[in-house]
């Protein structure tokens, strides 16, 4: 085995324990007593969708930001059970209660969640959402645990139904008195919530209020692994929409976002919530990880802009990370899918729209995925034949190459001077095969991305076993579990790495690469194991249609050589000297009839 596979080897091991340690795990919780908020881990995400640091991102000291104001006085907490006003939508259920005038469950009724039950982005088990607490000048009023009164016992709307809306009202015993209005559409996942905040005399002065969204965004996914590393809150600011990883928010800590907030979201692999402000100033955004768990919380705080009364319209968006529903908004919330980097985000929403585009005449997400296929190779069949064919060139005078380097091993300057003229004699350009896979790479990239995360293969079959394309395939189920591949037997990576082998045997021409044919497949089976089967899919066919372009090339080759007599160069018979050329001319001559030239 020579020097460069060996290298390879090592990388390759490198990369696949890699992935397994850093992507197939949950994310682990921060350890007790981590002291700086500083070490949040936070990506900012610019207006194409890029990543870098968040310079405007202050992260605060969980002292700071959470010691709380003093309540006033003669406040005490209603005890009771609150009223549940049930609203039905063809596109949702949502519970609102009247105890806090707060969001008690949300299930999305067109996405089958686990269990199979609607997907619930909010569970009634969970506390309350969009609690309200008032700041005043003579200290805190929390009215989480108040009772309002509500102008509905139920919503139901069906479609074409005109907007509904339900009415919470609340005098506080401190004086402070508050009208909350839930306003639903039949068409839309957006629910408009106007609140107004009134402090008549003798009451305290506002001075500012808090809406804590405190249970986060549920779980709806059963690749809970998978999910935990998608868990987040994204903040678009005036300039840069942010992105912070729950699983590396600190417990006990809280990360402060200004700055123009135009919306506020929790989201997961497939859905999100968000609290869309639209306001050039916006809200205070406090983000903090939910004790125990890998999932976080979020608070707007709002100024006042007057100390007697305040009006205030809050967008709640309750719905999938579906580009055609969120760009409805009109504020952005597209950048809460990940589509890959700024260059990459054009070419993955090209390429999304094709896929949707094929659905609408092969209704299977399998079948597009063949066809994205088969149509990406036919668009680069020209560059990735001359690519196969420089990389079998560069390995048929592999034997000269290393023979020139052991000549000329002490005279660097020698080597590469009889190496290209090598290169340019035997007419191989050692470029030509690496630079048609770069062009191809940006597309290849964003497949990965768009398979990877797009909700239309969310629960999308294809044949027999494969009826999820968004999760790995599970053939059967192991009564062991075995390391890297866990319980399930997944048949897609298996038939990837046998296509792979395979592919390796028709390009491998050094014999003393043989070991590469088997390992290199080995190591990519690992690798794509637990990957969405969709993605594994596309792989498999990617190769398939490799070995056939492969198998055209060779056949092509073939049938020159037959007709010319043997090519000038190959094997260990092409070197640098006159005398095989010699040899060559000759058998060329032999081979071919005599005419009066050559007499």
């Amino acid at each position: 085995m020579d020097r460069k596979a060996l290298i390879a080897i090592v990388l390759s091991t490198i990369l696949i324990i890699a992935y397994q340690i850093l992507f197939l795990k949950p994310p682990e919780g921060p350890p007790p007593g981590a002291d700086s908020a500083a070490g949040v881990a936070e990506t900012a995400i610019g207006p194409g969708g890029e990543t870098a640091p968040a310079a405007e991102a202050a992260p605060e000291t969980a002292a700071a930001a959470d010691s709380p104001a003093q309540p006033v006085a003669g406040m005490e907490e209603e005890e009771g059970p609150g009223r549940i006003v049930p609203v039905l939508t063809p596109l949702f259920e949502i519970d609102l209660d009247s105890r806090g005038a707060a969001v008690r469950a949300i299930r999305l009724r067109r996405f089958e969640g686990l269990g199979g039950n609607a997907v619930a982005l909010l569970d009634s088990s969970a506390p309350p959402a969009l609690g309200l607490v008032v700041e005043t000048r003579g200290g805190e009023v929390d009215l989480r645990r108040s009772i309002f009164s509500v102008d509905r016992d139920e919503v139901r709307l069906g479609p074409g139904d005109e907007e509904t809306a339900v009415v919470f009202e609340k005098t506080h015993p401190s004086g402070i008195s508050v009208r909350r209005v839930y306003r639903f559409r039949a068409d839309s996942y957006r629910v408009d919530v106007e609140q107004t905040i009134t402090a008549a005399e003798p009451a305290p002065r506002l001075y500012s209020y808090r809406l804590l969204w405190e249970p986060g965004i549920a779980f709806t996914e059963e690749g809970r692994a998978e999910e935990t590393r998608e868990m987040a809150a994204v903040t678009a600011l005036a300039t840069k929409t942010v992105r912070d990883q729950a699983g590396k928010v600190k417990e006990g800590e809280t990360t402060l976002r200004t700055g123009g907030v135009r919306f506020a979201a929790l989201k997961n692999k497939y859905f999100a919530i968000a609290l869309i402000t639209g306001e050039e100033k916006g809200p205070d955004v406090r983000i903090r990880r939910i004790p125990g768990e890998d999932r976080v919380s979020l608070d707007l705080e709002i100024a006042s802009s007057d100390a007697a009364h305040d009006e205030a319209r809050i967008g709640l968006f309750a719905g999938p990370l579906e580009m055609s529903v969120l760009r409805k908004e009109g504020v952005g919330l597209d950048g809460m899918v990940d589509l890959g980097w700024s260059w990459i985000r054009p070419i993955s929403q090209l390429t999304l729209s094709a896929m949707k585009f094929l659905y609408r005449w092969v209704p299977n997400y399998g079948v597009v995925i063949f066809l994205v296929s088969l149509i990406t190779k036919l668009l680069f069949y020209r560059l990735t034949s001359k690519s196969l064919k420089s990389m079998k060139d560069m390995q048929r005078i592999q034997v000269q190459v290393t023979a020139l380097r052991e000549k000329y091993k002490s005279d660097a300057q020698r080597l590469n001077k009889e190496t290209m003229a090598l290169y340019k004699r035997e007419g191989v350009n050692p470029l030509s095969g690496c630079l048609p896979m770069l062009l191809q790479m940006p597309v290849f990239i964003a497949l990965y991305q768009v398979l990877q995360r797009t909700i239309a293969l969310r629960k999308a079959p294809f044949v027999l076993w494969i009826d999820d394309l968004s999760r790995p395939d599970v053939l059967a189920t192991l009564p062991i579990s075995l390391p890297f591949l866990g319980a399930h037997l997944s048949l897609l990576p298996l038939l990837m790495g046998v296509s792979m082998i395979f592919q390796q045997k028709m390009t491998t021409v050094d014999p003393r690469q043989k070991a590469m044919i088997y390992l290199m497949p080995i190591l990519f089976t690992g690798l794509f194991y637990r990957l969405p089967s969709g993605l594994v899919l596309y792989w498999l066919v990617n190769n398939v249609l490799s070995i056939g372009q492969q198998y055209l090339l060779n056949r092509g080759e073939a049938k020159g050589n037959g007709r010319g007599g043997a090519p000038a160069s190959g094997g260990e018979e092409g070197t640098n000297n006159n005398t095989i050329g010699k040899k060559a001319t000759g058998r060329g001559r032999e081979g071919a009839p005599r005419t009066k030239e050559s007499k």
